[in-house]
This record gives C-alpha cells, sequence and structure tokens, in this order.
C-alpha cells in the first residue's frame, strides 16, 4: 500500500455457514473458481472487474498465489498466513492498471485493497466461514468514499462467499 500516511485503514468482514467438510472449503478459498457464477449487476454499473479464478502457486506463509479477473487484470497475492483449514490471508498486490470504478486505480491512489483473509470455524457438520477485507482511503477524500466503499465491499464479499457456499456443498 503506497502513501499509507495519507490514507485511512479500516476492515469490513463477511460470514457464512457451509455445510461442507473444511477440506473442501478449504480447497475453495485457496483454490477459487468462480467464473460460472454470474456476478451482481451493480458490478456491471460500476465497472468492477469480475474475478474468475485464484489458483495457489506455492502454498505456505510467504509463497503466492493469482487471482485473475475478466479485464485481463491481476492480482499477484502473497500469502501471509498458511493455516490449513483454519486461516489463510493474503496481500492483494494488484498489478498497475487495475481499476475500479471506471478511474480508481487500485495498486495506488485514494482507494486500496492491501489484504484479505479468511477464517473457518468448524462445529458439527458446519464450518462458518469469515472473509476480511482490510480497505483503505485517502484521508482528504475518506468521508466522502466510506461508506460507499463499505457498501461495494460487502456487496463483493457475500458473492465471493455465496460463490464459495456453492461449490462446498
Amino acid at each position: 500500500m503506497k502513501n499509507n500516511n495519507r490514507h485511512i485503514a479500516k476492515t469490513l468482514g463477511s460470514t457464512i455457514n457451509i455445510n461442507g467438510r473444511p477440506e473442501i472449503i478449504w480447497e475453495n478459498i485457496t483454490n477459487v473458481k468462480i467464473e460460472q457464477f454470474s456476478d451482481p449487476a451493480i458490478f456491471k454499473l460500476l465497472d468492477i472487474p469480475k474475478p474468475l479464478r485464484a489458483d495457489i502457486i506455492s502454498e505456505g506463509q510467504g509463497e503466492k498465489r493469482i487471482a485473475y479477473f475478466d479485464s485481463g487484470k491481476k492480482f499477484i497475492q502473497e500469502i501471509l498466513v498458511w493455516k490449513p483449514l483454519r486461516e489463510y490471508s493474503f496481500s492483494f498486490n494488484p498489478e498497475k492498471g487495475f481499476k475500479v470504478l471506471y478511474f480508481f486505480e487500485l495498486s495506488e491512489g485514494v482507494f486500496q485493497i492491501p489484504t484479505g483473509a479468511y477464517y473457518l470455524t468448524t462445529t458439527g457438520e458446519t464450518t462458518t466461514l469469515q472473509l476480511t477485507t482490510t480497505y483503505s482511503i485517502d484521508k482528504r477524500l475518506y468521508f466522502l468514499f466510506n461508506i460507499p466503499a463499505r457498501m461495494i465491499l460487502k456487496v463483493f464479499q457475500r458473492y465471493l462467499l455465496k460463490s464459495i457456499k456453492k461449490n462446498s456443498e
């Protein structure tokens, strides 16, 4: 994240309950395949690239995963925490030129998403999957963009979690 002293960072989370084996859920959060699901209409309206898939290049902390989008752009993610069946977190590292909302450059600029994390808690046959996303907004524009950013990120998180649930059950 560039210019972090000029940014206000916040974390937003969403959860979903999944009736599936933790091993299957883990596979679906680390090697994501969601191109078959239609994205929310708001993605098209706001020019938010549709996520297609994410592939682990090598497993473990400090290793890499690449997330692919329909815009042709990628996130080259670094794995920050790798605790199989419990916790998986990563930095996003969007490619230069990765834009949302027509003109917001994610690799630098007023809005950034530095990290994300999944947490799995299994009780009996049910696993609660939590997704958190850390985002930051330039403090000069924070009060203008914080609420819309939170709403859009929440829709994005729900879309990802529902897709993972469908793939896991």
